[in-house]
C-alpha cells in the first residue's frame, strides 16, 4: 500500500504546474525621453494602473538621446521584462532597430505619445497633435478677430520642437496655423526650434529682438510655452501668447494680471500613461486590445476663468 501511494506522489510530482497569464506577477518597462510635467504624469498614470494590477513597473528615462533610448531597450530586453510601454525619440527611424528585437523575443511593445513606424507594437495611445495645435489655433483666431481687426498686417512668430521630434511638432505647428492662415493679414514671419524652457527663452527673446512690432506668438509644446510667456514678460513687452500643454506654471501664466498668456491645449498624460500600461497587461492576458487609442485634448483659454480655476485646482 505503501508502494502505490509512493508512487501516487511520484507520478504528482511529474505532472507540470500549469501558470494562467492572469495569475503571472508581470514586469513591465516604461520609458519616457524627458524630464518635464507631461513625462512625469504619464509615469504617474502607468504607476496608478501597476499598483492596482500588481505589476513590477521598472521606469527609465532617455534624456533625449537616441543612443540612451537603445541602450535602455537592450537592457530591457536582456532582462526580459514582459513587455515594453515607451515614447520615441525617432520613430520613423533610429528607435525601431531596438524594440525590435525586444518584439521579436516575445516581449510585447506598446507605444504612447508617438508613432512608430511600423506595425508590430499591440497598441498606441496618444494625442491627436494636428487637433491640439488647432484648439490653440482657434482661440488665436477668436483673438486676433476681436483685437486685430483691420490691421494691415499681423506679425506672428513660432517656436516649434522639431529639431527634436519632427512630426510631432510639424502637426502641432500646422494645426495651429490652419486656423489663423486665412485671417487677412496674418503672416509668419519668423519660427525657432526648442523643446525645453530654457532655450526657448532665448529663441523667443532672440524673435521679440528681430521683430519688435511682433503681433503674436504661438509655441508647440511645454517647453516653448513657458520659454515664449517668460521671454516676452523678460522683454517687458505684452505680446500675446498661445500654448500647448497645461500644467501648474503654465495654468498660473493663464491666471496671470500680465495679460500674456491667452489659451494653450493640454494633452491628458495621466490617462495616456493609465491607457497604455491597460493595454499592456491585456495583451500579456491575452485579452483583446484597441491598436490605437487617440486620447482628446482640453483647450483652456483667460477667457473662461471659471474652466482655469476648475482646472487649477487638479494639478496643485
Amino acid at each position: 500500500m505503501k508502494s502505490i501511494i509512493a508512487g501516487c506522489l511520484a507520478a504528482m510530482c511529474m505532472i507540470p504546474t500549469l501558470v494562467h497569464a492572469e495569475d503571472k506577477k508581470f514586469t513591465i518597462a516604461g520609458i519616457v525621453f524627458q524630464e518635464d510635467q507631461f513625462m512625469k504624469s504619464t509615469l504617474m498614470g502607468m504607476k496608478s494602473v501597476a499598483d492596482k494590477n500588481h505589476v513590477n513597473l521598472l521606469t527609465a528615462n532617455t534624456s533625449n538621446q537616441i543612443s540612451k533610448e537603445v541602450q535602455v531597450v537592450d537592457t530591457y530586453t536582456a532582462r526580459k521584462v514582459d513587455a515594453i510601454v515607451i515614447t520615441y525619440l525617432d520613430p520613423a527611424a533610429a528607435s525601431i532597430p531596438a524594440v525590435k528585437a525586444a518584439n521579436d523575443k516575445g516581449i510585447k511593445i506598446v507605444s504612447f505619445n508617438n508613432t512608430l513606424a511600423a506595425d508590430f507594437p499591440v497598441s498606441t495611445v496618444q494625442s491627436d497633435n494636428l487637433l491640439l495645435g488647432g484648439g490653440s489655433g482657434k482661440a488665436a483666431a477668436e483673438f486676433i478677430k476681436k483685437n486685430y481687426a483691420g490691421k494691415k498686417e499681423i506679425k506672428v512668430g513660432i517656436i516649434n520642437y522639431k529639431a527634436q521630434l519632427p512630426p510631432e511638432s510639424n502637426a502641432r505647428q500646422d494645426g495651429f496655423w490652419n486656423e489663423i492662415k486665412d485671417i487677412p493679414g496674418v503672416t509668419l514671419v519668423a519660427e525657432a526650434s526648442s523643446p525645453v524652457a530654457e532655450e526657448a527663452i532665448k529663441k523667443a527673446t532672440d524673435i521679440l529682438t528681430a521683430h519688435p512690432d511682433l503681433d503674436l506668438m504661438y509655441a508647440c509644446n511645454s517647453g516653448g510655452t513657458v520659454g515664449t510667456v517668460l521671454a516676452v514678460k523678460n522683454a517687458g513687452k505684452k505680446v500675446p501668447v498661445f500654448g500647448i500643454d497645461l500644467d501648474k506654471q503654465i495654468v498660473g501664466f493663464l491666471q496671470s494680471n500680465d495679460n500674456i498668456l491667452q489659451a494653450s491645449t493640454a494633452q491628458d498624460p495621466f490617462k495616456i500613461g493609465a491607457l497604455a500600461m491597460e493595454n499592456a497587461i491585456k495583451a500579456l492576458k491575452n485579452e483583446p486590445v484597441e491598436k490605437k487609442i487617440i486620447v482628446p485634448g482640453l483647450t483652456l483659454s483667460r477667457t473662461d476663468p471659471a474652466a482655469v480655476a476648475a482646472f487649477a485646482k487638479t494639478v496643485k
